[in-house]
């Protein structure tokens, strides 16, 4: 008889698309994946059943079992016949937000877990929005239900209201998704149609009640079949009455209205009662006799000889996790269905409906073209010369000596070519050499020099799939060297490794030779430091964390029409150069189309940008700023018409680097009628432009990249030329283009009212009502605006919501639980930028500001704060006062 991993390798290679399975478990950190991932990973005996739910096996990391949160994702292979099954489990913490999209781009069904008691919190949203997005199938698993009995002694009426009021929660939250993407996309066809296919219902069978810690599981089909013949009723009459507002009449009728009758509803009298009575002899009595009694009645004759022990036993053999849960699975989609809906397929092509690779995704056949698409790296022995990657293999079979060409997006490129060294299945710790692998499966290979997101081909002549891979916002900063300085060289290469490995990891090499890392968070940090640890690298200097500000200049309400027409700024070098401009900013909603287009951005400056959404977005840029801007009062663009709005926008002349992306530079120049921005991604031709003016251009960028008051990036701010000569002939201007712009853009901007844009984390406090006071007086240490402060019913504990610059997040969470003895915890996700409404320069100047605040404005200025110490960190002057009090100096040594 065969070994399971012999078989798995064999399917592996022959299993038909429509009996592959690829599963993703998403939730909430601390919901329980990892735990539920036990039980299926045991119903493959790679564990043993009794550990289940507390092994954590799939992770696999020392700091991941310490601090019991999963930081990456781990795929394993589970054969459970006629199915092969890909399971990924991915992390639930936000500064790992970049793996969980690599697992969803791999899989095609999301189990969703949800704890009972805590219910939808912030990054369910978030998960709920990205798989409908992506096109993927749900199935929901509310998980920890043995809680609502053990810790909150409900009843089982208590009970099934909770779980009733749970799922409406969650199809409300869907419906919202749903609607704000048809918004966005005419394409979904019918809202109601699309809702009914996505909504949640016990009795259509795609919920799942489970407690992942003592391994059970159950659908209402269970109970329904086994009910049907207790009860003597058909069971084609009883399943659709399972979960909802029915009860049973004398005589085994089935009548609706339950709640209204102050009757028990069939869910609460079939499930939840037996359920109640067997948590209530095994986790509370721990009534040992009875609850074998009971287990005998039911066909379970038990071994263990403690109660919580013969609990756990009584349940996996009941209501086995593994079998209610693959159950599910089989129903949903295969690896080939999967793409037949247009949404799951679209995501994958990049919305391009004549994408060549379309019909061979959609047959998914394993006689057809070899196709594979390369998701996430992995770290492996000999990275420097071959590379491990998780990938999906979406046509053709992938072979072990397979020569595959690596696609670009632009067919006319010169195409390189790579060697498969081998091919694996995964097996959660481990890997499985395998010969190949079919169509539709999940699989890693080694081969030399491959990059995430690159799509593998057995013909070279097609473009790439084009899958936006979206990562956490990289916000925390640390400058990172060796003790030793020939080790430097070695730190170099590692930190390249660790980049490719971490796609939410951005590594640069500073002017001054300096590296440092941008990580997602604090704790993505020391999972940073953690792995260059692992690599060898122990003796490392890591800086104090650094975040960055951004700048930006507002629109003062009360500034007049002459006091706005002075801002324009001119500077003049002998005969040579003149310039007259102004800066002027631009409105948040313009600010937000920019930033959700910064990849036509970035194509525009590098003159990549396709026609068809380059006019797209021309058109929608061009109609907001007119509805808009005319409206910014106190600002250049007050009551402008629409016509010379228009005109700007078509007289674009550049935007912002790639640091500073959300900043344009506009040419309103009569004298001058260069070629725009669109019209050159159109033609495709040489501008017609005068000398020195890319050096202009450059002069706008340093601008944008280093501001005014603390040399930051600059913030949503637009240039405005309104008059540019130059001598051309004078050789000498040519070096002082660039910072005479510079200096005019800064000087410009630093006659409006600059203001500083900080980083903001949405925090997320759950605390009991004896911290409650705690927990504020921590919040305002650091700064925070409460936005909410709500009871959750079911726990009786309050949940505070608050805003937080993220400079100031640093060590929270242990504060927290040290100040309040570890009766709150914190949840904290990046929420957006914001501008920090205090003036860095402000001084007291009327006689009532000159009462409240005093002569000097002693009260705390928060922005002067965070600008001086930016100032400090760069080495730039700052107005710190040496001496203090110099009248009240006096001589240290006392000698009389």
């Amino acid at each position: 008889m065969e070994s399971l991993e012999t078989a798995i390798a064999k399917a592996a290679g022959s299993k038909d698309p429509e009996r592959i399975r690829n599963v993703c478990l998403v939730a909430h950190v601390d919901h329980g994946k990892t735990s539920f991932a036990d039980s299926l990973v045991s119903a493959n005996a790679v564990i043993s059943s009794r550990m289940a739910g507390k092994l954590r096996y799939m992770d696999s990391r020392e700091d991941e079992q310490t601090r019991g949160i999963t930081m990456k994702s781990s795929g394993i292979t589970l054969l459970c016949e006629p199915l092969l099954i890909n399971l990924i489990d991915s992390p639930g913490h936000v500064d790992f937000s970049g793996e969980v999209t690599s697992a969803l781009i791999l899989s095609d069904i999301a189990l969703l877990l949800i704890d009972v008691i805590e219910g939808i919190c912030s990054q369910t949203e978030a998960l709920i929005r990205q798989v409908i997005r992506n096109g993927q199938s749900m199935i929901l698993v509310i998980n920890k239900i043995d809680r609502l009995r053990v810790e909150l002694k409900m009843s089982a009426n208590e009970a099934f209201l909770h779980m009733t009021r749970l799922i409406e929660r969650v199809n409300s939250c869907i419906s919202q998704v749903i609607s704000g993407i048809v918004v966005e996309d005419d394409s979904w066809g019918n809202i109601e149609e699309v809702e009914q296919n996505i909504h949640f219902d016990p009795v259509k069978g795609n919920v799942i009640f489970s407690s992942a810690l003592h391994s059970y599981a159950f659908g209402c089909e269970d109970f329904a079949q086994y009910a049907a013949k207790k009860l003597n009723i058909e069971n084609n009459l009883l399943a659709p009455a399972m979960f909802g507002d029915y009860f049973l009449a004398v005589g085994g009728e089935i009548r609706d209205g339950a709640a209204a009758k102050n009757k028990s509803t069939i869910f609460e009298r079939v499930v939840l009662e037996p359920l109640w009575k067997l948590h209530d002899l095994g986790l509370v009595e721990n009534d040992l006799e009875k609850l074998s009694g009971a287990a005998e009645k039911l066909g379970f004759p038990l071994r263990s000889r403690r109660a919580n022990e013969a609990f756990d036993e009584l349940m996996r053999s009941w209501l086995p996790l593994p079998k209610a849960t693959f159950r599910a699975i089989a129903r949903s989609p295969n690896s080939r269905s999967t793409f037949h809906t247009n949404h799951r397929l679209n995501y994958l092509t990049g919305n391009r409906i004549d994408h060549p690779l379309r019909s061979y995704i959609l047959s998914c056949s394993p006689n057809q073209m070899t196709v594979v698409f390369v998701v996430k790296l992995l770290a492996s022995e000999n990275a420097t010369t071959s590379r491990r990657a998780i990938c999906r293999v979406l046509s053709g079979k992938l072979k072990k000596g397979d020569n595959l060409y690596v696609l670009q997006q632009n067919t006319n490129n010169e195409v390189s070519s790579t060697t498969i060294n081998n091919v694996f299945v995964l097996r959660g710790r481990d890997v499985i050499s395998v010969d190949e692998a079919t169509s539709g499966m999940i699989c890693a290979i080694d081969a030399e020099w491959l990059l995430q997101n690159t799509t593998l081909c057995s013909e070279p002549k097609f473009p790439s799939l084009k899958i936006g891979s979206k990562t956490g916002e990289a916000l925390v900063r640390v400058s990172i060297s060796t003790q030793q300085l020939d080790d430097m060289d070695e730190l170099r290469e590692k930190l390249k490794l660790l980049a490719l490995l971490d796609t939410s990891l951005k590594v640069m090499e500073l002017e001054t030779g300096e590296l440092a890392m941008i990580t997602a968070g604090e704790v993505h940090l020391q999972k940073c430091i953690k792995d260059l640890n692992d690599l060898g690298l122990v003796d490392l200097d890591v800086s104090e964390p650094i975040v960055p500000f951004m700048e930006t200049v507002i629109a003062d309400p009360i500034l007049s029409t002459s006091q706005i027409n002075e801002q324009e700024t001119e500077c003049r070098i002998r005969d040579a150069l003149y310039i007259k401009l102004r800066v002027v900013p631009l409105e948040e909603s313009v600010i937000e189309l920019l930033e959700n287009n910064s990849h036509i951005l970035s194509a525009i400056r590098r003159g990549e940008s396709e026609l068809s959404e380059l006019e797209e977005f021309r058109k929608k840029l061009k109609t907001l700023a007119v509805e808009k801007l005319a409206g910014l009062k106190g600002s250049w663009w007050y009551r402008k018409s629409p016509e010379v709005i228009e005109q700007l926008i078509e007289n674009i002349w550049a935007f912002g680097p790639d640091r500073a992306r959300f900043n344009i530079l506009f040419n309103n120049m009569q004298n001058y009628d260069r070629e725009s921005i669109w019209q050159k991604s159109e033609l495709g031709n040489a501008q017609i432009v005068r000398r020195f003016d890319q050096a202009l251009i450059s002069g706008f960028d340093l601008f944008c990249n280093s501001g005014p008051l603390c040399n930051e990036t600059m913030h949503g701010t637009a240039i405005i030329v309104d008059e540019w000569t130059v001598d051309e002939n004078d050789s000498a201007i040519g070096g002082q283009m660039m910072s005479a712009m510079r200096a005019t853009c800064a000087a410009a901007a630093q006659k409006l009212a600059l203001r500083l844009v900080t980083a903001m984390y949405k925090c997320i406090v759950t605390t009991s009502s004896q911290a409650l006071g705690k927990v504020h007086a921590v919040l305002s240490q650091r700064k925070s605006k409460i936005m909410s402060e709500d009871i959750n019913e079911a726990t009786n504990l309050f949940e505070v919501v608050s805003l937080m610059p993220v400079v100031e997040s640093f060590s929270f969470c242990d504060q927290l639980r040290k100040f309040t003895s570890g009766m709150a915890s914190a949840q904290l996700q990046f929420s957006h930028w914001q501008v920090i409404d205090e003036d860095p320069y402000w001084r007291p100047s009327t006689l009532e500001e000159i009462e409240e605040f005093g002569l000097k404005g002693d009260s705390p200025n928060h922005a002067r704060g965070y600008m001086d110490a930016v100032r400090r960190r760069k080495g730039l002057p700052t107005e710190d006062l040496i001496v203090v009090s110099a009248e009240k100096q006096r001589n240290l040594k006392k000698n009389k």
